[in-house]
């Protein structure tokens, strides 16, 4: 097993650890502006996204694609002002297989609800309209897993300290220990 000592003296590590950060230069910050994924059905996606989700239809383009030497329409949902879900559909363009694995369960959105009351109204709006959701609970927190009509998952979910985005502390001895075999 290839193992490496990961570097507890990057800026954003220091930083998190009470360290006095290396000097570097500064970095504007950035945001996620959207998220592109491929769609097999614009209709079915459009119903989805406007219909269940109750996202916006934030813009549609075509036009032909020098990458894939085809035409194109890429179709743009917002979830809220400046965050966007993106959809592109072009000819020839077919789902592969989507076997259950945790690969393929790895890759997938989640979505920030403000409360545990949003998130049961989602479960409700989920059933109504008949899509199929699992529940898990991860820490302090319960969370919705569903695929769009393209087979994205999406998740819904509240921000606690153990979520993906808000757990800096400890994390990386945890990365550590994981890097060195301790499961």
């Amino acid at each position: 097993m290839n193992q490496a000592m990961l570097d507890p003296t990057s800026a954003a590590d220091a930083t998190a650890h009470g360290r006095a950060a290396p000097a570097a230069p500064a970095l504007a910050p950035v945001a996620i502006d959207h998220v592109a994924y491929p769609s097999y059905d614009a209709t079915l996606t459009h119903r989805f996204y406007v219909d269940v989700m109750g996202f916006t239809l934030a813009g549609a383009q075509t036009g032909m694609s020098r990458l894939w030497g085809k035409p194109y329409l890429l179709v743009s949902y917002q979830i809220e002002p400046g965050q966007a879900l993106a959809f592109f559909n072009c000819d020839g363009l077919a789902p592969e297989p989507h076997p259950d694995t945790p690969a393929t369960q790895i890759h997938h959105v989640a979505l920030r609800v403000r409360d545990l009351e949003a998130l049961e109204r989602w479960k409700a709006r989920l059933t109504a309209h008949e899509v199929p959701f699992a529940a898990e609970r991860h820490g302090d927190g319960e969370h919705l897993y569903l695929l769009d009509p393209n087979e994205i998952m999406l998740e819904l979910c509240m921000q606690t300290p153990e979520s993906a985005a808000g757990q800096s502390q400890g994390a990386l001895d945890t990365l550590q220990r994981w890097v060195d075999g301790v499961r």
